[in-house]
């Protein structure tokens, strides 16, 4: 069953405890990452491990190396990262989601349930938080939305579909579900094969 309750979407940062206790000039080397792994993800990869080894409970780097790899199509180091973040952070939404990500790829389905402890909104999951960041909302939504739909609840699949087209109708995510929900010809023979 779903259950949609309130709470507030921002674009302003949301810091995790252990990034805000990390001195100030690493917290603005780690906030460039983000860019550097997708723009220039062979450089990022060095820094990023360095990091990882002197702050290993700083969630967000993870997520950084796992996006530099798979830029540099190395899907195999980006999966072992992305499941290492959510054994070693199984309640941060974004190792949740990644590892999520990579079960719906696989066809493993019936992990979704358990990533999310059977919630299936993020107020739900995260009963303390009264804002998301919205890309934590996208995030969810997106993985949301292709899991209904792929276990056969295209209502539900709508639904989290309307909220990402409310949230970010051009975002990646957006359009990745709408393949899902409303597959053009050439995604219905592609899925075929």
């Amino acid at each position: 069953k779903l259950l949609l309750y309130e709470y507030e979407i921002t674009d302003e940062p949301i810091l995790t405890p252990a990034f805000r206790r990390l001195p100030a000039p690493v917290r603005e080397q780690i906030s460039e990452l983000h860019e550097r792994a997708q723009d220039d993800p062979a450089e990022a990869v060095p820094i990023i491990e360095d990091l990882l080894d002197q702050y290993p409970d700083v969630q967000v780097l993870y997520n950084y190396l796992a996006a530099a790899y798979s830029s540099l199509r190395e899907e195999e180091k980006a999966r072992a990262i992305t499941e290492k973040n959510y054994q070693l952070h199984p309640d941060y939404l974004f190792a949740r989601c990644n590892y999520a990500q990579f079960c719906l790829r696989d066809g493993h389905l019936e992990r979704i349930p358990e990533i999310f402890d059977g919630k299936f909104d993020l107020k739900l999951l995260y009963p303390h938080r009264k804002t998301f960041h919205i890309s934590e909302a996208i995030g969810f939504s997106g993985i949301m939305g292709e899991y209904f739909y792929r276990i056969g609840d295209e209502q539900t699949a709508q639904i989290w579909y309307d909220m990402l087209i409310q949230l970010a109708p051009d975002h990646p995510m957006t359009r990745q579900l709408k393949r899902w929900i409303n597959p053009s010809l050439m995604d219905k023979i592609l899925r075929r094969s």
